[in-house]
């Protein structure tokens, strides 16, 4: 092992496993590369070879080089992995090296492994981006080669998800490898002989969704030490015994006494090596050829070596460890934090480049509202929607969606100028996405004769709106139109910047509605206005903003006070402070003293002890105290019929205002932050601490991915004996939608929800903080090659619920959905009047007959080919969360849409590339007392689907449009 054990354990082991040391080994050699999808430089610059003055690597050529060499030699196998890559590279090929791949496939000998666009993070990506890159690269697979990838292949996200073996298993994987598990764990797992298990990821699927899972021979996934022939300083095989220097006995013995290395610490005669690397096989052929060589000799000599090598894949070894028909242990818990070594927890991702992570958010949101509209459109039977052109505009933002969820992309773990690139391909995407929804909306709705255009408020996030700018200040009216995400009718509130005072609201009729206006916090001499709004399920409706004045129109009042309340919550500040001191939930009476501030940890540079940095990867604080931004806020208080919000100023930049909505079950608190003040010469890692009086008893609870909640122990790992290097650093954890404490003495609990994904910790009893920015002047070398110098300035919203235990989880999981999936709204100001637009425009569209139930969340429903829909459903509770919510749901498809009536429906694995009638997955034995785990059954009873808690389901459904 690379990772040396304890002296005395080591001597243990040899007693232990000398005869299993002794038997036949059989060796798969598993010959593949690692492409990032950008990280030190771009995704193109990657694929072309392009700036090699940073990292020497040619995809394009690492892909012709092994297409040739796989020819040379029937016995040799390759896998692949990241379709976005392969993608950029098919379209190049003639039509005879197609072929050639083609018939490599067929045989077996290239294969496609995981299958996704890329190889996503587990950390910060939430369920529904994780499954559509997946569909991304499983629909090109299907396309071109009719291949469903078995195998799930994670050898370089930083940790892993309990949500990730549950997702693959809902694709029909069969196992599962990944590498990056914390040192000490793997060292425990080595020595039991457990680094293959069976994962029950989920406790509300339970073993329906078990996942043979294999941690990487000592957490890597790279050529064996010394057999990188690629490399200059490795010798070659030299065999031939006419010339001098033949050197395969050596060779030989020195690999041999690798294999028997490894096998000490699994528990099969089975072992697979990895055999490749980042970026390898541009010289494929001096691998290959050389691996040929000793595989040769080693299996012409086996009384001597009793090793069987011979080139495999992934789903090779699972099956012939799957015939084996051993008893396995099960892992319920997950992954999280890694740690490749002592003083290296790589806590730090969960929050690098909270910009971009806000960003992506955003874009999935956008992604998912145009592809609803588009399938939808057919009900209204317009004549001018070209929908080959529609969706190729739209999958533009899929694709950048898509690539955006790689481990080195919305992790904010790659250099700076890579990050614009990401974000570039995201604004490119949402612009082309935008033109989609323009045309087809106006196509939907619009029948007026004079040409009229929508577009989007780009820089809502600073209270920028240019489609309002100069309409309004020349009293010209201007279209809102809202398109809700979701299958719920959205009632909520809408906030504008606007450039005048005097706006005036009116509704879908042409009605005018009460709005209220604020004074802008972020720009001066701008406001806000603020009016609510409903919006159909999936549907799409139109408000309307003028200049002039109104008694509805509701100017804010600035107060001298210290309560805001709602007819839910009484929230009050400390009047010396300007902190927030106590928060009431008026409903069910429950109480907390509550602060809110904002803090600092300085980070550490490297000393005496270790010279490791914090960076874009880890988290280490210089010290376990953070600093405050300011004892005390300098306060301005508002109030109106719709919002009060208590603003804080924490110092030039560190603002966070504190809300409550008229009839909104929710806290808003919504913090700006940057740039990040360096000049005392100190990196900043800034964090909101939440402080109460609950008993939390070290113990909070984070989400994964977006779906079930795993509990949290402070200093405490469920499996193994944790050893904290970094106090504070080794309990952080990712949250991508909610987190929260509890006490349950009291029956009191606090929960959040965020909009985007960052780090979370409870250091203290009753307390709740996020990791909102980091601004850090030393690279951590991990890769990078630059430090996380970030000086962006970022607005993020997080939505607090101080409630009972029992009532919680339907605050928390269905505003963390409602958080995230905002109306997307395009604007137009080119027509002159509110006449012209109530005569011209259809200004309300309800293509649902009803609302879904609560705990149902349309994750994806987009037009995939003529004809053809893909409809994916979501129960978004898990089991236990809620009496009510948590139980079976039924979703009637026949009465689901007003005008659109299924006439085939077939139920698919998660991402629709295989009926689900088809899926017979491998089947393990376990040391849990209990049956083997049986496949999915489909819950379609004629066009009846229910979901049970935490289920999602895809289907390819046939509609037949009904008439006018």
């Amino acid at each position: 092992m690379g990772r040396s054990l304890p002296y005395f354990l080591f001597l243990a082991v040899v007693f232990v496993f000398a005869a299993h040391a002794a038997t036949n080994i059989n060796v798969h050699i598993v010959a593949h590369t690692h492409d990032d999808v950008g990280w030190l430089k771009t995704v193109d610059e990657y694929y072309y070879g392009a700036n090699n003055s940073i990292q020497d690597a040619r995809v394009q050529y690492i892909l012709d080089n092994v297409v040739t060499s796989l020819q040379k030699n029937p016995s040799r196998k390759f896998i692949y992995v990241e379709i976005a890559y392969f993608w950029r590279w098919w379209g190049e090929q003639t039509d005879a090296t197609k072929d050639t791949v083609r018939q490599l496939v067929k045989e077996g000998r290239f294969e496609f492994i995981n299958g996704g666009w890329v190889m996503h993070d587990e950390g910060v990506v939430t369920s529904t981006d994780m499954i559509d890159q997946m569909t991304e690269g499983h629909d090109f697979l299907m396309r071109e080669f009719g291949v469903r990838p078995t195998v799930g292949w994670h050898i370089d996200p930083f940790g892993h998800s309990a949500s990730q073996p549950a997702i693959f298993a809902r694709m029909g994987f069969d196992s599962f490898f990944f590498c990056r598990i914390d040192y000490q764990d793997y060292d425990k797992r080595a020595f039991e002989r457990n680094l293959e298990f069976v994962w029950r990821g989920s406790k509300s699927l339970g073993k329906s969704a078990d996942m043979f899972s294999s941690v990487c021979y000592d957490g890597i996934y790279v050529f064996p030490e010394g057999f990188w022939f690629e490399a200059d300083d490795v010798p070659p095989i030299q065999s031939d015994p006419r010339l001098f220097n033949v050197n395969i006995q050596e060779r030989a013995n020195l690999f041999v006494n690798m294999m028997r290395n490894q096998h000490r610490w699994y528990a099969t005669d089975d072992i697979l090596v990895t055999y490749g690397m980042d970026f390898a096989y541009s010289n494929a052929e001096i691998n290959f050829s050389n691996m040929d060589k000793l595989m040769k000799y080693i299996n012409a000599n086996q009384d001597e070596f009793k090793l069987n090598m011979f080139y495999s894949t992934p789903s090779i070894y699972t099956q012939a460890l799957n015939k084996k028909n051993l008893t396995w242990t099960v892992k319920t818990d997950d992954f999280f934090p890694y740690s490749g070594k002592p003083v290296a927890y790589w806590t730090g991702y969960f929050t690098s480049r909270p910009a971009f992570k806000g960003y992506v958010r955003t874009r999935s949101n956008l992604l998912h509202a145009a592809q609803s509209v588009l399938a939808i459109a057919p009900t209204t039977w317009a004549e001018n929607i070209n929908y080959p052109v529609q969706m190729d505009r739209i999958w533009r933002l899929a694709e950048a969606m898509a690539t955006a969820q790689h481990h080195d992309a919305v992790t904010g773990t790659e250099k700076e100028h890579v990050v614009k690139d990401y974000a570039m391909r995201l604004s490119i995407g949402s612009a082309e996405t935008s033109l989609a929804l323009n045309e087809t909306i106006l196509a939907m709705l619009y029948n007026g004769s004079q040409p009229v255009s929508l577009s989007t408020c780009e820089y809502l996030n600073v209270s920028i709106c240019q489609p309002l700018v100069g309409p309004l200040g020349r009293g010209e009216p201007v279209a809102v139109i809202m398109i809700n995400p979701l299958g719920w009718t959205k009632r909520d509130y809408v906030r504008l910047p606007v450039p005048i005072q005097d706006v005036r609201v009116f509704d879908n009729s042409g009605s005018e509605i009460s709005s209220q206006i604020l004074p802008n916090e972020d720009l001066v001499n701008l406001y806000t206005v603020v009016f609510p709004i409903t919006v159909p399920p999936l549907g799409i409706t139109t408000y309307f903003l003028q200049r002039g004045t109104s008694d509805m129109t509701h100017v804010s009042k600035s107060v001298e006070d210290n309560v805001i309340e709602n007819q839910f919550y009484q929230v009050t500040f400390d009047q010396d402070t300007g902190l927030m001191s106590n928060v009431l939930n008026k409903a069910t009476s429950k109480v907390s003293n509550l602060t809110s501030n904002l803090y600092w940890y300085k980070p550490s540079i490297g000393n005496e002890d270790s010279k490791q940095a914090s960076g874009a990867y880890i988290y280490r604080p210089n010290i376990t105290t953070p600093f405050p931004i300011s004892q005390t806020a300098r306060v301005k208080i508002f109030r109106g019929p719709f919002v009060s919000e208590f603003r804080q100023e924490f110092s030039s930049w560190a603002r966070q205002t504190i809300r409550l909505y008229s009839g909104a079950d929710r806290i808003e608190t919504e913090a700006v932050i940057g740039p990040v003040d360096i000049s005392d010469g100190f990196g900043k890692e800034v964090i909101r601490r939440y402080s109460t009086d609950l008993n939390t008893e070290k113990t909070w609870y984070t989400d994964a991915n977006g779906l079930e909640m795993q509990q949290r122990v402070l200093n405490y790992r469920p499996t193994w004996d944790l050893k904290c290097t970094i106090p504070n650093s080794c309990d952080y954890y990712p949250i991508t939608s909610s987190a929260f404490i509890k006490d349950n003495s009291r029956d009191v609990q606090l929960a959040l929800a965020n909009d985007r994904s960052v780090g979370c910790s409870s250091l203290g009893n009753g307390q709740l903080e996020i990791m909102l920015h980091r601004r850090l002047l030393k690279d951590d070398e991990q890769g990078v090659g630059e430090p996380l110098n970030e000086t962006t300035v970022i607005k993020t919203t997080e939505n607090l619920f101080l409630t009972s235990t029992s009532n919680s989880a339907r605050n928390f999981r269905e505003n963390s959905i409602l958080l995230n999936s905002p109306p997307v709204m395009l604007f137009s100001s080119d027509l002159r009047s509110l006449g012209d637009w109530i005569s011209s425009l259809n200004t309300v569209f309800r293509p649902l007959t009803a609302d879904l139930p609560k705990n149902v969340k349309v994750e994806t429903f987009k037009l995939k080919t003529e004809g053809e829909w893909l409809l994916r459903l979501a129960h978004v509770y898990a089991v236990g969360e809620d009496a009510v919510l948590s139980q079976p749901v039924t979703v009637e498809l026949d009465t689901m849409f007003v005008n659109m009536k299924p006439v085939k429906v077939s139920e698919m694995t998660l991402t629709g590339n295989r009926p689900l009638s088809e899926l017979n997955r491998l089947k393990w034995k376990t040391n849990v007392n209990d049956d083997l785990a049986e496949d999915q059954e489909s819950s379609l009873d004629a066009f009846a689907v229910t979901l049970d808690a935490m289920e999602i389901r895809t289907f390819l459904v046939g509609y037949e449009i009904m008439s006018k």
